[in-house]
């Protein structure tokens, strides 16, 4: 009787063995993902990642995916001025959580400007890729940033995120939002590519949102970008819901729950995954100075301060003084910084169109593009109305959101006289997101380019039909911006093709093509 007691209790030990054996590989992460793993790069599946950079900091970045048995993780970092790590000049030890998401991200200071660092991170015996980050200069001459905006994974490989990467011009990256979508597959998407979102769902919690980033950042493509150049980044709207302001969305629902609680969890996410510094209220908008070179702005026009939108000119709100994009706290904020005459040059990171901008309907008409700054004429008004009586100069917008490539002359009304010229604009088109000719055909499209220029006459620029980014050069006496594009999104491509040139002078809010 004793032994069958004691073979009973040994068969229940083996079975629970076996079955804690088989819990130890169920890893931390979406199912649906795991097909997606490269196990070379384990528990560090998704890279490394820097950004938000200054004089003397850097955020640097990570993910450790492990097994669900492991709650916390004691992961190990270090930063040097070599690769081999030889000129070792910090390192530390970061406890992770899943509280955190399992992120690791450190604010690594004392660093010496306009200084190249690699930095690399490990866990027991194992040991992330190595990236490489620039602190900024103090006082530099010329600077060349990469502007980034609207990657939908559904609509095609991130070919433009590589070329970005191996651009030895760019020495920063500016990420304008919409750097994931929310929505279930096949919806807005192109799944016959064999790129299907993850989970299989419209992302609506934390759990959703942390898979959904999980998934973007196993691109091979993204991957290599955050290895090789710091970000800096802000958020749109798909980070969190299309068309968001600060009480609800366009694509916000009751049946899926709180807005407010959906809104918190997407940011939450946001800071888990992105290389962006930590702050008390989770602001985005901030800015970056490199000496009397330039000031970077980046704004928030989504989620601080945006009031709900009108969708006609018509409406009786339209018109209300009370209705913001920035909100009042983020425009006295950004009016600060353009009457600051310590730097020369004020390039605003901004994610909606400052325009103005006249949207063709391919039957001959247009109407105001009402998700952009027009939606809001009070506040656009104001803003310009207050540059043009300060005499304020050298205000340089650049803009993602649209899917299309412009370059504009930004005044009140949009007329083609220049005197009027308050700044200019440049607006990247999208790494992959659809633009007009995923929805009619090139040709139509293409025929759409010249209602753009007819219904916007102080535009200068139009392609809608590319996909790709800007490289704006930054001199003192000039601001030179180039657009490129990738041949296809449709399949793997590193074919670059390179748009048009622009330069706008010193004191000077008037485009000049590059021939």
């Amino acid at each position: 009787m004793r032994s069958s007691r004691i073979s009973i209790w040994l068969l229940f030990v083996f079975a629970h063995a076996i079955l804690s054996a088989q819990n130890l590989d169920v890893l931390n992460i979406h199912p649906d993902l795991v097909p997606l793993l490269d196990k070379n790069m384990a528990p560090f599946y998704h890279g490394v990642a820097s950004g938000d950079p200054t004089q003397n900091s850097v955020i640097i970045w990570t993910k450790i995916t492990l097994p669900v048995s492991k709650k916390i993780a004691l992961v190990n970092w270090e930063v040097s001025k070599d690769s081999s790590f030889k000129e070792l000049v910090n390192s530390g030890k970061l406890m992770t959580t899943e509280q955190k998401g399992y992120s690791v991200k450190i604010d690594v200071t004392g660093l010496q400007e306009n200084t190249r660092y690699y930095y690399r991170f490990s866990y027991g015996n194992t040991r992330s890729i190595i990236g490489q980050t620039q602190t900024l200069p103090q006082n530099p001459s010329q600077f060349s940033i990469a502007f980034a905006s609207c990657s939908n994974y559904e609509w095609g490989f991130f070919n433009n995120y590589r070329l970005i990467a191996e651009d030895k011009e760019v020495a920063l990256v500016v990420h304008l939002g919409d750097y994931i979508y929310e929505y279930a597959p096949n919806v807005y998407g192109d799944t016959s590519i064999g790129r299907v979102n993850v989970p299989a769902k419209e992302i609506t919690s934390l759990y959703d949102y942390r898979t959904r980033y999980g998934l973007y950042r196993l691109d091979k493509d993204l991957i290599k970008l955050h290895q090789m150049k710091p970000m800096i980044t802000t958020w749109d709207d798909h980070e969190i819901a299309n068309n968001g302001y600060v009480e609800g969305a366009q694509n916000h629902q009751v049946e899926e729950g709180d807005w407010l609680t959906r809104k918190a969890d997407g940011k939450k996410a946001y800071y888990e995954w992105m290389p962006v510094r930590d702050n008390t209220y989770h602001e985005l908008y901030r800015s970056f100075k490199l000496g009397n070179l330039m000031e970077l702005i980046i704004l928030d026009t989504r989620i601080a301060g945006r009031t709900k939108q009108v969708d006609v000119e018509s409406d009786p709100l339209f018109m209300d003084t009370s209705r913001t994009i920035l909100g009042k706290d983020q425009y006295n904020w950004l009016l600060t910084e353009l009457r600051d005459p310590s730097t020369g040059w004020k390039v605003i990171g901004n994610q909606v169109p400052f325009g103005p901008l006249f949207q063709p309907d391919f039957k001959g008409s247009a109407n105001k593009y009402m998700d952009g700054w027009d939606g809001y004429p009070y506040e656009r008004k104001k803003l310009i109305k207050t540059i043009q009586k300060e005499d304020l100069k050298n205000i340089v917008w650049i803009t993602g959101d649209y899917h299309c490539s412009f370059a504009f002359e930004n005044d009140l009304e949009a007329t083609a006289d220049q005197k009027d010229n308050a700044s200019v604009e440049f607006v990247v088109t999208s790494i992959t997101s659809a633009n007009d000719d995923e929805w009619v055909s090139q040709d139509t499209a293409i025929m759409a380019q010249k209602d753009y220029l007819k219904f916007n006459p102080h535009c200068k620029y139009v392609n809608n039909v590319d996909h790709g980014y800007i490289v704006v050069k930054i001199e003192q006496d000039k601001i030179t911006s180039s657009f490129y594009y990738v041949d296809t999104v449709k399949k793997r491509s590193a074919v670059k093709k390179k748009g048009k040139t622009f330069v706008v002078y010193k004191n000077k809010a008037i485009l000049q093509e590059e021939k």
